[in-house]
């Protein structure tokens, strides 16, 4: 037994004073609660201000409010309402266990009404019906127009904190009132059981005023001054114990034994303000000598930690009463008349609590017109946006599953909402045969291409439990990076990923690893697949009798798929704490819920916003994000460019462009900056200056975090494509490039087939082999082709090595910086399974170049007449093809070694130095 269990036993219960978005998000509270150290909460004004003014963990939930528009009045409901209904959702266990006696939560009305009673009324009752809690308490002060306000809200049956309580006549009218609306319901027939109050009496501060005039009696050293020494510390105890008599006379009383027989509660003192003002007082001081049945004591962290450690426990209200009384009338005497001392501490109290309201909406409203600000130049668009989603009732109806949100009515695709729930319902099973499987191993390769790798890919980054193995992602068939990945191997375990079950690439590699495979027969022990049912993977994993094949589930696409098996079983084989993840996911999930309003609701305001961006023409989705979040960029793109990039319609996603001063970003631009933890970047408030908008996404950190932006994500996207008017579950211009492809590899296609003696070949528009000519010369006209809002594309099948990398950032650098335009940048054939949808069917804003460099030492393919090099090279020449049947501006260039990318960054630095030379370019 603690101290505080203690307590609880003497019939007192300890409520926190506080309210903070950080013990609400981070589980304290709960921790808490369930530990049994708190009963109850209480707010105020001055707790909101310190908690909003000195925190940035609102600024996720203000920036969308702001942005929307909302009045600072409005927000300001918002955060309190949020933190308030939150905490008594937590309460609500304890408050069903306790028959409604404790697990109540507190929130003030607004104090500038304290003199006003009608208005007090209307706004408790405002504040009652938004919160829609059984245990929420009102908050009204102990003024003379508070007093009949609590009577009436008493009669409404409206749960009352009767806080500012100072003296013992407003105590003994407090309880009048209270009593009064009892009765009043009591006539009309309602029923009084489930109507809780608590009358807050003030303590330190007491204390605070009273000291402060016996010190100057002290200090005047006249005869008095002994006697007011000995009086410090003393009238709030005093005053307190006498109005704890003054409960137990009333609630003992004949009158309240009849109301108590229609269920009435006793209106319990809340001793409040009980943290220690006076460093010469015991840290406990106001906890110690205030405990007694029936009674609540609300105290600061610091006092509860305190009390926790080395507090008291002992019925102390009723000890010394005469000696109470004694002490006040000293006081009198010494001319410190406690009638005078409460009169100012009420009408103190309330003027600080609504300075602290002004100030805290002062505070908001600066706050929120700098977010605003972010997205100025499309708020107009935004909160038209945000009023047709509301009017469409479109998120009641996705989660109805109404796929007529989108063309083409895809209902098969929408399983991903169900996902946090249902897999976590799984997730035990799939752990456990997970950790089978990579036994007495310490490496993995996950073969497989979008949206069947890339959450591996985040997911691998944020391992680290123990029980982990090192995952390498495979999503490449670069004959280079894949004898690497076969040197490094040392019987790794392999995962074969694809949605289909036909994917070429990951089931290529598969071959490739299937040929160097040791065990003999049990060689399938050393291999996992994950597909969905029925499919040639499938089959093929049982007839080779795989260790273990994981069904994904058939109604989610492969982009929707990062919280499925897909996501989940490369995730537990790296260590990732996946209940964790889900349970981020799952949390996302209710913030977007059926019955939130889009303003409110983090995925439907994000794709609101993109909507927006799209329809003000700043298609050009840059994004940038902390150091952690890096990773989750490429998933994010594949999910937006595969979603939204049909019928000549999409969002652009830039990943990897690095950051540019405003100057350097056209009216097609919109920048999304992913943030964890931390201050802005500083380049934030120079491109919002410049009117460049910039959407700020505040993720929380660790895995729960990604696993929260993980569904925020999946909502926005298909969100901002029903407000395009895209279908965002299909890809239909996906398959040309694959058929294009095979086409190539059956008829053994090469980019220079015609000949050409020199490394360069360039084949444009119109298809043709082009005959040797200067590198330069090549180029311009690619180049050329270059118009306002357009964007440049490197595609490149090179190897991913550094200095390829370095090689396409430097080309970036300089079209973005010289011609102001986007740049894109992918490695196939990873892209054809991200970016591939969006280039085909997407807007006709992109000038392509595909890189392609025949590899210096080849892998055959087992079974096949093809290496892995001609594979590689079909898919080239077959997205080229598809670019070109569909008109786009795609070129294509082979070099005969991939370090000769050096002068393909000299020549277009060259020409763009010289954009004379650019022909098309200069209209």
């Amino acid at each position: 037994m603690t101290a505080i269990d203690d307590l609880h036993a003497l019939g007192q219960s300890l409520w926190l004073d506080d309210i903070r978005r950080e013990w609400l998000e981070s589980g304290e509270l709960k921790r808490r609660i369930e530990a049994g150290q708190i009963r109850g909460m209480t707010s105020n004004p001055s707790i909101f201000e310190s908690a909003i003014a000195e925190s940035d963990v609102y600024a996720p939930a203000l920036r969308p409010l702001a942005q929307a528009g909302w009045p600072t009045e409005r927000i300001l409901d918002a955060l309190m309402f949020d933190d308030i209904r939150a905490a008594a959702d937590l309460f609500r266990p304890l408050y069903e266990s306790t028959s409604g006696g404790d697990g109540f939560v507190s929130l003030e009305v607004n104090p500038s009404l304290a003199d006003d009673t009608e208005a007090t009324v209307l706004e408790a009752r405002r504040l009652w019906s938004a919160l829609n809690r059984p245990n929420v308490m009102i908050k009204i002060p102990a003024t003379r127009a508070g007093v009949p306000a609590v009577r009436r809200a008493i009669a409404d049956g409206i749960n009352v904190n009767v806080t500012l309580i100072f003296s013992l006549t407003r105590y003994a009218e407090v309880i009048e009132a209270y009593l009064a609306g009892l009765e009043e319901r009591a006539e009309r027939g309602a029923a009084l059981d489930h109507v809780a109050s608590v009358a807050s009496f003030f303590i330190s501060r007491v204390d605070t005023t009273v000291d402060g005039k016996l010190e100057a009696i002290v200090r005047a050293e006249g005869p008095e001054a002994e006697r007011a020494a000995s009086l410090r510390g003393q009238a709030a105890i005093a005053n307190a114990k006498l109005a704890y008599a003054q409960f137990q006379a009333a609630f003992l009383a004949e009158r309240f034994a009849a109301l108590r027989a229609r269920g009435g509660r006793p209106q319990r003192p809340l001793w409040a303000s009980t943290s220690t003002k006076n460093p010469a007082y015991p840290d406990t001081y106001y906890v110690d000598t205030l405990i007694g049945p029936d009674t609540v004591n609300t105290v600061p962290p610091v006092t509860l930690d305190a009390f926790a450690d080395h507090g008291r426990a002992a019925e102390t209200l009723t000890d010394g009463l005469s000696e109470a009384r004694s002490r006040l009338d000293a006081l009198g005497a010494l001319g410190i008349p406690m009638a005078e001392v409460t009169d100012y501490l009420e009408r103190q109290g309330v003027e600080k609590f609504a300075a602290s309201f002004q100030s805290l909406s002062k505070t908001v409203e600066k706050r929120a017109g700098k977010m605003a600000r972010e997205v100025v130049v499309l708020q107009s668009g935004l909160r038209a946006s945000l009023e047709a989603l509301q009017e469409a009732e479109a998120p009641r109806r996705l989660w109805a599953g109404d796929a007529s949100l989108w063309p083409g009515n895809p209902g098969a695709w929408l399983g991903w909402l169900e996902l946090p729930r249902e897999s976590a319902r799984s997730l035990e099973r799939l752990t456990r045969e997970a950790a089978a499987a990579s036994e007495g191993r310490t490496s993995g390769f996950l073969l497989g291409m979008g949206g069947s790798s890339l959450a591996s890919s985040i997911l691998r980054e944020w391992g680290g439990q123990d029980d982990g193995i090192a995952l390498h992602v495979l999503d490449t068939i670069e004959p280079g990076a894949v004898r690497k990945a076969m040197r490094a191997a040392s019987g790794p375990l392999v995962v074969v990923a694809s949605k289909s079950g036909t994917t070429v690439e990951p089931l290529t590699l598969m071959e490739v690893f299937w040929s160097k495979a040791k065990g003999g027969k049990k060689k399938g022990k050393s291999f996992l697949a994950i597909t969905d049912p029925g499919t040639p993977l499938e089959a093929m994993a049982k007839e080779r009798d795989f260790q273990a094949v994981f069904s994904g589930p058939p109604d989610v696409g492969g982009r929707y798929s990062a919280l499925s098996a897909f996501g989940l079983v490369p995730g537990a084989l790296a260590g990732v704490d996946l209940p964790a993840l889900l349970e981020g996911a799952a949390s996302m999930a209710r913030r977007c819920g059926p019955n939130i309003e889009p303003a409110r609701n983090p995925g439907f305001f994000l794709g609101a916003l993109l909507a927006s961006a799209h329809a003000d023409g700043r298609d050009k989705m840059t994004l940038f994000a902390d150091p952690d979040l890096q990773p989750f960029l490429p998933w994010i793109e594949q999910l937006v460019a595969e979603s939204s990039g049909k019928n000549g319609k999409g969002l652009v996603p830039v990943v990897g462009e690095p950051p540019a001063a405003p100057g350097r970003y056209g009216a097609d631009r919109l920048i999304v900056y992913l943030r964890l933890d931390g201050s802005l970047d500083r380049r934030v408030d120079r491109w919002v200056r410049a009117k460049v908008p910039v959407v700020v996404v505040q993720a929380s950190a660790g895995v729960r975090g990604l696993g929260a932006e993980f569904f925020r994500w999946e909502v926005a996207t298909a969100v901002a494509c029903h407000r395009i008017g895209v279908n965002a579950f299909d890809q239909p211009d996906v398959e040309s490039a694959k058929a294009a492809a095979r086409q190539a590899l059956a008829v053994g296609d090469s980019v220079s087939r015609a000949g050409a003696s020199t490394s360069w070949v360039l084949e444009g528009r119109s298809g043709e082999v082009r005959p040797p000519v200067e590198l330069r010369e090549a180029l311009a006209p690619v180049l050329g082709e270059l118009g306002e809002a357009d964007a440049f594309v490197l595609l490149s099948f090179l190897p991913e090595t550094p200095a390829v990398a370095r090689g396409l950032l430097r080309i970036r650098r300089k079209v973005r910086d010289t011609l102001g335009l986007a740049t894109l940048a992918g490695f196939g054939p990873r892209y054809l399974h991200s970016t591939g949808q969006l280039f085909k069917g997407g807007p006709d804003r992109f000038v392509f170049l595909i890189l392609h460099a025949e590899p210096a030492r080849d892998v055959p393919v087992p079974g096949q007449t093809y290496t892995l090099g001609d594979l590689l090279r079909a898919q080239a020449i077959g997205d080229f093809q598809a670019m070109k049947a569909r008109g786009r501006r795609a070129h294509i260039l082979t070099l005969d070694t991939p370090k000769r990318l050096s002068e393909v960054a000299v020549a277009i630095e060259s020409l763009l130095r010289d954009r004379s030379s650019l022909g098309a370019m200069d209209g």
